[in-house]
């Protein structure tokens, strides 16, 4: 997240706010706990310490003292972060006294005699004291500026509140207000009218720049290229030295210094007249300037000037003074007065104005100077680059369609015009393919290849970004912003020590660079040291107050370090700096999910969707909206408003994100359509199989999200190592069960990106019976790494086991019965990415259960059929053992509006069964043992699965996809020796090989239609074969839509045709309408507390679903869905009768409250009407249930209660015969993290 060093225009042709620190001496070291720092100069400000006489440099990272006196000249400005985090930015021709920094209830005070400020003061601090001549300003607020002209003093408060007094009286100013003081009169207050904050920054441009926009040749445009092309097109050995003089100076910001350089160095070595030795000494001074060798390159120029003239003159003559004032900033040098007579003499002028002076005089410049020279395409460029940087879109706009005009194949037009496209239409596409042209016709232009790193970043092409901001690096390793942009995008992938090396490189370079001091912070918080973090942030925002990403960080920063009011401040602040980016509400979201605060979270989840689509182009259609579509998911399902969640999540879904996955898993957690096991897990809803798929496929695109904060978010992800410990009970008639569970999960940066998380758990409840219990103990384990950027790794290895308990007096006196299971699964996944949108992912499942069921049961048996039964116990125990393997590749790759994923997956395993029959018989009270017999069972299985799966969605209104999957399943089984059951049953002694072969080339096609704005029109047609095993890496919805899960064996085949039209009617009110239809063979359905199952061999089940979700505020969200079932067993026992276990009617409603106390409460009502409970057609009768829960947790996190009532009304419901489900039950859990 907080992608970007800086945007398009930061790329390196106009940097507000930054420091030029190659000359930068070593501070002054204090012996005083200083009071604040130095972190930005531009050159020239002085600093004189207390109880000192002398002036001395004002050097960036200078500690500072109360009584310090600050300085600046006509072209300085200074950047201070004090101790209590208030930053100050000092304007040119200003003198600041700082007298005492906040402590206690004592607030800063300082002293301005003359010149502007702007300042920045945390919030619920002791505020500021700023004395002017005129009057004194005391600041309980924020955001504000000064200025002090003679005996006026001019204040504006941007946010905040400020009291402006002098002895005369006094105003209090608010936000979006200003007052003026004249010494012996009272203060006036007046009202700004569309007030900017960032013209109140004292923002400038970067003295170095002008570099990038002074050429060594009078050439330009299409003779410049021409030239160019002619002298490539001749031999190297045949070239003149002019040709070669030549060719140095257009390579110059065209082509590698190194480039350049070789040609200088082949043209002097020809030979060179008088007037050809003055043009090489010009591109030498600029080879030096541009290698930041000032002194050299002053030097260079100056002897330069002479010798050339026209443009090349007014290079030499600025290069020398620029240069000049670079190498000894304290030193004054007159500005040239050499003019071209064309735009360029005046677009340098303008250039030194928006240096010496601030960004609206060279606005003010450019456009004068346009109006003399209308036809300048540097001249135009330069206007159109500043009203970027003033928000003057509608200027740029005009400019860029001038230049598209005057010269449209030139590289600096290629640039301002992807910068337009880029950051203000978002036509990302278009912009890519811009600066790709100016990279080809320009591979030395290191601007360029920032600005395409840029791109590639915004279009989620992280190793394309990579190699453009590396590309940029080796054309000029002594431009500062492409290490900031490059570390802020490793950040992002957590390769932190890689990133902390760049931003070490980057603030060597430029002691000042804001985006440096950002990255630094990012790197210090992304290692755990979240106070050092926030001072780098600061520190960054103080050196460029408009830089948004910093001002964004530094919010991140507060929250992370739990300092939630300072944190809402900088978001208020990066609100007002661009009050469309999206990327905030993104981050007030989050943060309003985490404090519990459900209306903020929608709210600002809207609002970040609502500016993403505002900014047209790319990010219109909502699908792209990614990140805001989930947040907006999650907000929603804060409040059990999980119909609407799953709306979002849908519309958003993307298969090269893997929130999208998430976002899909969450939304197969749905009311079981025929449960019929009285569980609490599964009384309202139970988890589809296939979400364990998904969660695993979206693990391959985000491997470091298998672990979380526990209880709290990261907004950035940092090293941790969270425990949970919990402990519950159940009550139960009288009976209490109990529940325990331990996790810790974590992060590390080293030896490169990994997350973990490790579970147990163990769960004991009261069955439906006195005497029956269920018994549960669960372990797993997850890991998931990075270990290139490429290449992302997941692990998970989990055991379970179940060992229920049954009231064996069913069973007679003697009898007994037990019914474990035991499963292990095992996973590895690898996944490479060889570029954007273009992935395949290999992964290997294993799995095995092993299960025991067993009985003994007292009875009577005619043994030798004589029509006198005897009295016998019969025992009977079943083993089976199932295992298997399976090995899955798939390929996923885009291109345009298509999305295109195939693969194959095989799995083979084994199945073996061992039978035991034990007979004994009372002859007369004797007891007796009688015939013992066993089998076994031994069968093999082999399955696998071709699929080709295409999505198309060539705007936000529509999407279609469609594929064809192909699963052939072969199963070989014998069973042998079954003495018992030939005595008693005359079965044959040995049974023959039983092969069964299923094939199915399964179609799957779906549409979806958006016809207005908030209605989503969907329906799909799918065959499936239910796999031998639940993990796939092959799609699993269709236009987000799926089969309702049903209890199948393998092999069995459902078709499915489904329907749903989501609306989302107002702001609060949404609804959704699905219908199904499936057809399927093989149903099974599990009796509970037996070893019985009711098989099914065909069937069809019709169902309509009806969902509203109405959000009220507040915190309350309320939910219902109601629906309706008809069904038919179409073949087999049964025909006819509806499926068992599948209710007529059906419907749940309830409320869910959430408030910031950190308490959620949730009442719903779930009733079913009556429905089949055999194939018999025995009926089973309508039942309700009440259920609440309610959760709280410390304000830290660190301890979470819940007590829950379910069943509230102590309904008795079957739900089989003869089997009830829950009755009232209490529950009670206690949670603690650590």
């Amino acid at each position: 997240m907080l992608r970007g060093a800086v945007t398009l225009l930061g790329a390196g042709l106009v940097l507000f706010g930054d420091l030029e620190g190659a000359n930068a001496q070593q501070p002054a070291p204090r012996q005083a706990s200083a009071l604040g720092s130095i972190v930005a100069n531009k050159g020239g400000e002085e600093l004189r310490f207390v109880r000192e006489e002398g002036w001395r440099p004002a050097e960036v990272r200078q500690d500072l003292l109360g009584g310090d006196t600050l300085r600046t000249n006509t072209i300085g400005n200074l950047g201070i972060l004090f101790s209590d985090q208030t930053q100050i930015r000092v304007g040119p021709r200003s003198t600041l006294v700082l007298n005492d920094i906040a402590s206690g209830d004592k607030p800063t005070t300082v002293e301005l005699p003359s010149g502007n400020v702007w300042a920045r003061a945390a919030r619920g601090g002791t505020g500021v004291v700023v004395k002017t001549p005129a009057a004194a300003a005391t600041i309980r607020g924020t955001d504000w500026s000064l200025s002090v002209e003679g005996n006026r003093t001019s204040l504006i408060v941007l946010e905040g509140v400020v009291e402006l007094s002098n002895p005369q009286g006094s105003v209090t100013v608010r936000q979006g207000e200003g007052a003026v003081a004249t010494l012996g009169s009272a203060p006036t207050k007046i009202i700004l009218v569309q007030r900017k904050e960032r013209e109140q920054m004292l923002l400038h441009l970067n003295l170095r720049d002008a570099f990038n926009w002074m050429p060594a040749t009078p050439l330009q445009g299409p003779a410049l290229r021409a030239e160019r092309t002619r002298i490539a097109a001749t031999p190297p050995e045949w070239r003149t030295a002019e040709q070669w003089l030549t060719l140095a100076e257009v390579s110059l910001g065209r082509d590698t210094r190194q480039n350049a350089a070789l040609a200088l160095d082949q043209a002097k070595a020809r030979g060179l007249s008088g007037g050809q030795r003055a043009r090489a000494t010009l591109v030498e001074a600029s080879l030096a300037a541009m290698g930041r060798r000032w002194a050299e390159a002053a030097r260079l120029f100056k002897a330069a000037e002479t010798g050339v003239s026209g443009r090349r003159r007014v290079t030499a003559a600025y290069g020398a003074y620029i240069a000049g004032s670079l190498a000894d900033p304290r030193k004054r040098l007159p500005e040239p007065r050499i003019d071209s007579r064309d735009g360029y003499g005046a677009m340098v002028r303008a250039f030194l104005s928006g240096f010496t002076k601030d960004l609206q005089e060279a606005a003010r410049q450019g456009e004068a100077a346009e109006r003399d020279h209308p036809d300048d395409p540097l001249l135009t460029a330069f206007s159109a680059q500043v009203a970027y940087a003033l928000d003057r879109r509608d200027g740029m706009r005009a400019r860029v369609d001038k230049l598209a005009r005057l010269d449209p194949d030139d590289p600096l037009v290629l640039l301002t015009r992807a910068m337009l496209k880029g950051d203000v239409d978002s036509d990302l596409e278009g912009a890519q393919k811009d600066l790709e042209r100016a990279a080809a016709e320009a591979p030395g232009d290191a601007q360029v290849w920032n600005a395409l790193g840029l791109v590639h970043d915004a279009r989620d092409a992280p190793l394309e970004s990579e190699a453009a901001f590396r590309r940029a690096i080796a054309v000029d390793p002594d431009d500062p912003v492409a290490y900031a942009n490059l570390a802020i995008l490793l950040l992002d992938q957590s390769r932190v020590d890689e990133a902390a090396v760049l931003v070490d490189k980057a603030l060597e370079i430029d002691p000042s660079l804001s985006a440096g001091y950002t990255a630094k912070g990012r790197v210090l918080l992304q290692r755990g040291d979240s106070k050092k973090a926030i001072e780098y942030f600061l520190a960054g925002t103080a050196a460029n107050p408009s830089y948004g990403n910093g001002v964004l960080a530094a919010a991140v920063g507060y929250y992370m370090d739990g300092q939630v009011d300072l944190a809402l401040q900088q978001f208020d602040a990066a609100d007002r700096l661009d009050p469309n980016d999206p990327i905030t509400s993104l981050f007030r979201t989050a943060i309003a999910i985490d404090q519990y605060q459900a209306d903020d979270a929608i709210e600002n989840a809207r609002e970040s969707v609502r500016r993403f689509r505002a900014r047209g182009g790319y990010y219109s259609p909502l699908a792209v909206t990614k990140s805001g579509g989930s947040y907006m998911a999650d907000a929603y399902r804060l409040i059990g408003l999980d119909g609407w969640a799953r709306f979002y999540g849908d519309r958003v879904f993307d298969p090269f994100t893997a929130s999208g996955y998430f976002d899909a898993a969450n939304a197969r957690t749905l009311p079981s359509i025929a449960n019929t096991v009285p569980d609490l897990r599964n009384e309202a809803s139970s988890a589809d199989p296939q979400a364990m798929s998904l969660i695993m496929q979206g693990l391959l695109f985000d491997p470091l999200a298998v672990a979380g904060r526990a209880g709290r978010i990261d907004v950035i992800r940092r090293p941790f190592l969270d425990t949970e410990v919990t402990a519950g009970s159940f009550s139960r008639d009288g009976r209490t069960g109990f529940l325990s569970g331990v996790t810790v999960q974590g992060f590390s940066n080293l030896p490169f990106p990994t997350s973990f998380v490790a579970a147990a758990n163990s769960l004991r409840t009261p069955g439906p019976r006195a005497r029956e219990w269920d018994t549960g103990r669960s372990a797993s384990v997850f890991v998931g790494a990075t270990p290139t950027p490429q290449d992302h790794v997941v692990g998970f290895a989990s055991f379970a086991a179940q060992d229920p308990r049954f009231d064996s007096r069913l069973q007679g006196p003697n009898g007994r019965q037990v019914d474990s299971a035991a499963t292990g699964q095992v996973a590895l996944e690898w996944s490479h990415t060889f570029s954007r949108r273009n992935v395949v992912n290999v992964a290997a499942f294993g799995g095995s259960t092993k299960t025991t069921a067993g009985a003994t049961v007292n009875t009577e048996i005619d043994l030798f059929r004589v029509g006198f039964p005897l009295p016998a116990v019969l025992a009977d125990v079943q083993r089976r053992r199932t295992s298997y393997g399976t090995l899955a590749v798939n390929h996923t790759i885009g291109a345009d509006d298509f999305t295109l994923r195939y693969g194959f997956e095989g799995t083979t395993g084994r199945i073996t069964g061992y039978e035991t029959v034990d007979g004994r018989f009372d002859f007369f009270g004797l007891a007796t043992v009688g015939l013992t017999g066993a089998s076994r069972e031994n069968a093999s299985f082999r399955s696998g699965l071709a699929y080709a799966d295409a999505f198309w969605r060539p705007s936000d209104r529509f999407e279609m996809q469609a594929g064809l999957y192909g699963r052939a399943t072969t199963t070989q089984a014998r069973g042998a020796g079954d003495v018992v059951g030939n005595t008693f049953f005359g079965s044959p002694l040995d049974r023959p090989f039983v092969d069964r072969d299923r094939r199915l080339a399964a179609p799957r096609i779906g549409f979806a239609l958006s016809p207005i704005e908030g209605h989503w029109l969907r329906a799909a047609y799918r065959q499936d074969m239910d796999p031998p095993t639940t993990l796939t890496l092959s799609p699993v919805n269709t236009v987000g839509l799926f089969p309702q899960a049903l209890p199948t064996s393998v092999g069995s085949r459902t078709d499915s045709a489904i329907a749903r039209w989501d609306a989302e009617w107002t702001k609060r009110f949404f609804t959704a309408v699905e219908y199904q239809r499936q057809k399927v063979t093989d149903l099974s359905f599990d009796i509970p507390y037996s070893q019985n199952t009711l098989g099914v061999e065909r069937a069809r089940i019709d169902r309509v679903t009806a969902t509203a979700n109405l959000w009220l505020g507040y915190g309350v969200g309320v939910f219902a869905s109601v629906g309706g079932a008809d069904s038919e067993v179409t073949r087999g026992f049964g025909t006819g009768l509806p499926v068992p276990f599948v209710p007529e009617r059906f419907a749940r409603a309830g409320v869910t409250f959430v408030h910031p106390s950190r308490i959620k409460f949730t009442l719903a009502e779930t009733v079913v009407s009556r429905r089949r409970g055999d194939l018999a057609g025995t009926r089973l009768d309508d039942f309700a249930t009440t259920d609440a829960t309610l959760s709280w947790e410390t304000q830290d996190r660190h301890l979470q209660v819940g007590v829950g009532v379910f069943n509230i009304f102590d309904e008795k419901a079957e739900r089989v015969s003869g089997v009830v489900g829950a009755r009232r039950t209490i529950t009670a859990t206690a949670t603690a993290r650590f």
